[in-house]
């Protein structure tokens, strides 16, 4: 009777309900009683999108290498705040941002990670922003008003109750390369028509954040 040798150990080889299976192959090569790959908790990322806490952007946050981000300055803010000055001054078009939109657009820019998207608590937000927390939205609706922000709460969508998401126009804030900025900035301006609900609103917030997630 021939003797069978131990199978050598291999990267490829995982143990799967006390089978030990080569993972390119499917074949089986033995049994084994070590824990199982299967019971294991596996994780992946998920969609910028579905992000509804700050736990689940943290969640998604571990699979982006932001070390590889391009450096996040001030400068498009800077420009795009010159250029609607001088649009205005060429054409008479008031499309100014103004300097208290300026300076609280700087402060939000500070508290971004990721994208143009911010998951926070309202008390933490209102603190970063040196704002109580009951005047948090009027001071927000300085920005939202003139479509440089998106704000997104319990109220409006399904994000965790005193948790907020904030969506900046990519035009002034965005951490990411260029190509991905633009598709930002293309989907921020699509028409969407008439929108009914402020779910309806979630939702559209919802994709032109993430198109490029």
């Amino acid at each position: 009777m021939t003797n069978m040798h131990p199978t050598p150990p291999s990267k490829d080889l995982i143990t799967a309900e006390g089978l030990v299976v080569d993972r390119l192959t499917g074949e089986i090569h033995g049994y084994d009683d070590k824990p199982s790959v299967l019971s294991c908790r596996i994780d992946f990322q998920s969609s910028l999108r579905d992000c509804r806490s700050v736990d689940d952007f943290e969640r998604y946050l571990k699979f982006v290498d932001r070390r590889k981000l391009p450096e996040h300055t001030l400068h498009p803010l800077r420009n795009e705040v010159d250029f609607a000055r001088g649009e205005w001054c060429r054409t008479g078009i008031d499309c100014r941002i103004t300097l208290p939109q300026q300076r609280l657009l700087e402060k939000l820019h500070r508290l971004v990670l990721y994208r143009n998207v911010i998951f926070m608590t309202q008390a933490e937000l209102a603190k970063a922003l040196g704002s109580a927390e009951s005047n948090l939205m009027k001071r927000l609706r300085v920005l939202e008003c003139a479509n440089l922000l998106r704000v997104t709460t319990s109220r409006n969508s399904d994000i965790r109750t005193g948790e907020i998401k904030l969506a900046i126009n990519p035009r002034l804030v965005f951490r990411g390369s260029d190509r991905t900025r633009a598709w930002y900035v293309n989907d921020w301006y699509r028409p969407v028509g008439d929108l009914s609900s402020g779910l309806e609103y979630a939702m559209e917030m919802d994709r032109c954040i993430n198109i490029a997630a």
